[in-house]
């Protein structure tokens, strides 16, 4: 991967990831924090499956690292299966 590409990716994964917490940390200050989840979820519901098709691609040329895809899949994951998660983790704790 070019040293460019490795910018412009390490960019996108930033801004990404900055989205991801700011959602919740202005959800939590404007009081509506399930109204801009839902929200969000809703945003990212469409984007989630061609983002994955597409570093799946990348993948398959050998642009992107695997292991980058199955990090991608599991956060994707854990994301949208939040709250079963912490029910679960409840549930083993007793609480």
């Amino acid at each position: 991967m070019s040293n460019k590409t490795r910018r412009a990716f390490t960019l996108a994964l930033c801004v990404g990831l900055l989205a991801l917490q700011a959602s919740p940390a202005m959800a939590q200050f404007t009081g509506a924090g399930a109204q801009a989840t839902n929200w969000f979820v809703q945003l990212l519901t469409p984007i989630v499956p061609l983002a994955v098709a597409i570093v799946g691609i990348l993948c398959l040329t050998g642009r992107v690292n695997w292991g980058w895809f199955a990090g991608g899949v599991l956060g994707t994951a854990l994301f949208f299966g939040r709250d079963q998660v912490v029910q679960l983790f409840r549930g083993w704790l007793g609480a």
